[in-house]
């Protein structure tokens, strides 16, 4: 009987503060430990910050190291770390995300003990990803990240848009696609909402995520103000930001809406986690997510899981929940977001209730983990034989 094959996933930090990646892995750790269960042995590494603590234990069952980092905070230096994974033995490395320590110590054990390794960029070599602090991402190439990126085994991207974003940022090895996943609830429990129906009742749009730039939070607002004001077609509408503040942009966010004096329209929720998330979302009527950059948003996935439906940009990289009747597209600027809303609104309750069974039929087939999960570990086994990925997962230029 073979042993079982060992990988070292890394990642900045195992909480809530990495964003998207950490609330990937709440989903693929699990589901990969499962799956993997007698042929696979997973550790994670990462730094350890004031959340940390609480929020890896959904990474459970799979073990997982913290170690306390130096400043600053988006880079995460961890003395720890190299050490440990080379205590665990890896067979191959899996880094999660770019530009901090992750990378750096990746490389470091994959030079000093020639093992091979896979990263997932999760969106942050995509063009508008790269826009943002763009000098310190220029430095970080220089010194460790083009370096560490040219000599992966190979790049996993999350959709096939990703994986053209990688091509331009210049890496020509391959490239294979799997996306995120979910866990999937049930289709009752899923629109297990309000007894109403969404004609008697003030309607809720919801967003959740960072409250970054990047969000494209800004543009939403300014679309917003007019669609929601009296005597408008969405005047029934109200709008919910859940999520955690970063780079004081909320601030920002709440002086517009202040501004406007449409406090009594826009409801600014904070961070929502677990149940609470759940019940938010269960609760609401539809999702937003006007991106200017991601990967493969975490979640539009999930708001589709609870069965409904999403205004999405081209840059949520989900163009089969437009095709399948899932979403309606916008485009991340003011005036795209308003025709947006306008067409949500025309929406009665037959039709918003259509669209999220469409949603959820969607993940139901393509994004649920327990598929990527197995997907991912004949990828390792690959990657650890010194075998090119699967074709079937090869993006079509690899």
């Amino acid at each position: 009987m073979s042993l079982p094959l060992r990988v070292a996933q890394l990642s900045r930090t195992p909480s809530r503060r990495d964003g998207g990646i950490f609330f990937a892995l709440a989903g693929l750790l699990p589901a990969l430990a499962r799956s993997g269960e007698g042929s696979l042995s997973l550790a994670a590494f990462g730094a350890r910050d004031q959340d940390a603590a609480v929020d890896l234990a959904q990474w459970s069952p799979v073990p997982t190291q913290t170690f306390a980092a130096w400043p600053p905070a988006s880079f995460a230096y961890t003395p720890g770390l190299v050490p440990a994974v080379r205590t665990f033995a890896p067979d191959l490395l899996h880094v999660h995300g770019l530009w901090s320590y992750a990378s750096v110590a990746c490389l470091a054990v994959a030079r000093r003990d020639r093992k091979p390794y896979v990263v997932s960029p999760h969106g942050m070599l995509d063009p508008g990803a790269l826009r943002f602090s763009r000098w310190k991402k220029q430095i970080a190439s220089a010194l460790f990240q083009r370096d560490h990126l040219d000599r992966a085994a190979v790049l996993h991207a999350l959709s096939a848009t990703e994986a053209r974003g990688i091509r331009e940022a210049g890496y020509t090895g391959p490239v294979a696609i799997l996306p995120n996943g979910v866990n999937l609830p049930t289709l009752v429990s899923a629109q297990a909402a309000s007894a109403a129906p969404a004609s008697d009742r003030p309607r809720t749009l919801l967003f959740i995520g960072r409250i970054h730039p990047k969000k494209g939070l800004p543009a939403l607002i300014d679309a917003w103000i007019p669609f929601s004001a009296r005597g408008a077609v969405g005047s029934n509408w109200r709008l919910v930001i859940a999520g955690w503040n970063e780079v004081s942009h909320e601030e920002t966010l709440r002086a517009q809406v202040s501004a406007a004096q449409a406090e009594d329209r826009v409801v600014f929720a904070g961070p929502l986690w677990g149940e609470a998330k759940d019940a938010a979302l269960r609760a609401a009527d539809a999702f937003v997510l006007p991106s200017l950059s991601e990967g493969l948003p975490m979640s539009v996935l999930e708001a589709w899981a609870m069965a409904k439906p999403a205004l999405i940009t081209p840059a949520c990289n989900l163009p089969e929940g437009l095709a399948a009747g899932a979403a309606l597209a916008i485009t991340p600027d003011p005036p795209g977001i308003h025709q947006g809303l306008e067409r949500l609104a025309q929406l009665d309750d037959a039709g918003l209730k259509s669209m999220g069974i469409s949603a959820h039929r969607l993940v139901e087939a393509k994004f649920a983990w327990p598929a990527i999960a197995a997907n991912m570990i004949r990828l390792y086994q690959s990657v650890a034989r010194g075998q090119p990925p699967p074709p079937d997962l090869l993006a079509r230029d690899s």
